[in-house]
């Protein structure tokens, strides 16, 4: 990775934006790792793995379904609501039987509520915080995964 050099960049800018590289190309890289598609023959890695994200101090506004008298046209504008209460369900259901399933799922939540408040919102703000510690619990357990 070659890191652009910006005028007047401090060191701990530096080490942020090198950081926030890599931790993009481990993304890019996990589609490649064969643990993160297995599937679980149970349902406890994904379910610590949800406790893990659910309990993330931005995660309280994605453990319940939208309420429509809330967000007035919320279920015109997006097709496919999701929220972590029902990533749950799926996940004891064994409709998310993998990381890459759990991954997606969470992206869903994330992608539907920039999509219906918009990108510069204070809801995107805290979406893109929760998404980022979500990527990070994702890539410790396929990491730790793939060491088992």
């Amino acid at each position: 990775l070659q890191l652009w050099k910006r005028a007047g960049e401090s060191e701990q800018e530096k080490k942020k934006r090198r950081i926030a590289m890599e931790k993009q190309q481990a993304l890019l890289l996990l589609d490649k790792n064969e643990a993160y598609h297995r599937n679980h023959p149970d349902t406890t890695a994904l379910l610590q793995l949800w406790k893990r994200v659910s309990s993330h101090r931005t995660a309280a506004v994605f453990r319940k379904p939208v309420n429509p008298s809330e967000a007035p046209g919320y279920t015109d504008r997006i097709l496919f609501p999701m929220d972590l209460s029902l990533v749950r369900k799926m996940i004891v259901a064994k409709m998310i039987r993998s990381y890459s399933d759990f991954h997606g799922r969470v992206g869903l939540i994330c992608h539907n509520c920039v999509k219906f408040n918009g990108r510069e919102s204070d809801y995107a703000i805290l979406t893109r915080d929760f998404e980022s510690y979500v990527d990070d619990q994702v890539l410790t357990a396929v990491k730790n995964a793939s060491l088992s």
